[in-house]
């Protein structure tokens, strides 16, 4: 098993490139250069294989892979704009979603498969999804339905704390996946309720910090 010094300065490459083009996509968001936008989006997505390694060994890597995959399909849609392009995207993103609440829930402890703060998210979610529903309109039953599956992804990768999954690969579980979290719900509560100032800030840049904390965990768990 690999220490976590040995995994960062291995996956070190990875995380510099997600760095690099994510900034470059927030820029592009920010000034609104599509352009630039749609091209380092998935870039910073896809350099994420690089942190869990390829090529994937083990069965979490794999599901947290094949998730990074469906996240970069997701990514290329969300640059589009439209309800349509939101769609496939937010159906790209759930696929990512029950992939790593997949992976997670196999390193769960056993004696307790989802960590009991994992209510806080139900409740939190429960208002969220209530707050949203009105605004969502006809993309309702998706904007439920992708807040159960990130919910359950969360509440797994919580899970992890004090399970077999080394703990600093649990702590970069949970991080991660609440991080992930925060940019989903900010993301629906910009396109349904009310434009947030800089979103693309929090978005993606929480993001790609939530996907490095789940990369690295996969990586740390092999």
């Amino acid at each position: 098993m690999s220490s976590f010094g040995a995994v960062v300065s291995s996956a070190s490459v990875g995380i510099a490139l997600v760095v690099i083009f994510g900034v470059l996509a927030i820029v592009g968001a920010e000034t609104n250069r599509r352009w630039l936008l749609a091209f380092a989006k998935p870039v910073a997505t896809a350099s994420l294989l690089l942190v869990v390694g390829p090529p994937p060994t083990d069965a979490v890597e794999k599901l947290v892979a094949f998730g990074i995959v469906f996240s970069i399909i997701g990514d290329g849609f969300l640059v589009v704009d439209g309800d349509r392009a939101f769609f496939a995207g937010t159906s790209a993103f759930l696929t990512a979603q029950i992939l790593y609440a997949a992976a997670f829930w196999s390193l769960r402890a056993p004696e307790r498969p989802i960590a009991p703060v994992a209510g806080v998210v139900v409740v939190i979610s429960a208002l969220l999804v209530v707050n949203l529903w009105r605004p969502a309109g006809a993309m309702r039953p998706a904007v439920a339905v992708y807040a159960l599956a990130i919910t359950l992804m969360v509440g797994t990768a919580l899970g992890t704390l004090g399970g077999p999954m080394p703990p600093v690969a649990a702590l970069c579980a949970a991080s991660g996946a609440v991080l992930f979290y925060i940019s989903d719900a900010t993301l629906a509560w910009n396109k349904f309720r009310r434009p947030v100032p800089h979103a693309s800030i929090v978005t993606m840049g929480v993001y790609w910090l939530g996907q490095i904390g789940i990369a690295l965990a996969a990586r740390i768990s092999s």
